[in-house]
């Protein structure tokens, strides 16, 4: 009985001290940090199409002359994406293969 006592006392406590301290929600879902990254669309597709082009072209240099922030990040991503996804489709149709004897 004694554990039981303590247990809702500590609740009670930590729900209370919870309460005690309210935040605006509200502020918290409008402030937005204008410095965050945007994932620009029309440079990630062209990362993705131009990785295997990057290699012969010496494409990660266009980097350094990009001056828009987000679209140079976007880029880069579209390369990363661009080197995965063929293992990704590799790793998919492999496992098809293996489990054809399922149907």
């Amino acid at each position: 009985m004694k554990k039981i006592g303590l247990i809702s006392l500590f609740s009670l406590i930590s729900l209370l001290s919870f309460a005690s301290f309210p935040v605006e929600s509200q502020i918290l879902l409008t402030e937005l940090d204008p410095e965050k990254f945007k994932l620009d669309k029309v440079a990630f597709i062209i990362g993705i199409l131009t990785f295997w082009m990057m290699f012969l072209f010496g494409l990660p240099l266009l980097l350094l002359f990009i001056n828009k922030k987000n679209f140079r990040g976007s880029l880069a991503w579209g390369w990363l994406v661009g080197l995965l996804l063929p293992f990704l489709i590799g790793i998919i149709i492999f496992a098809a293969g293996n489990f054809s004897f399922a149907y």
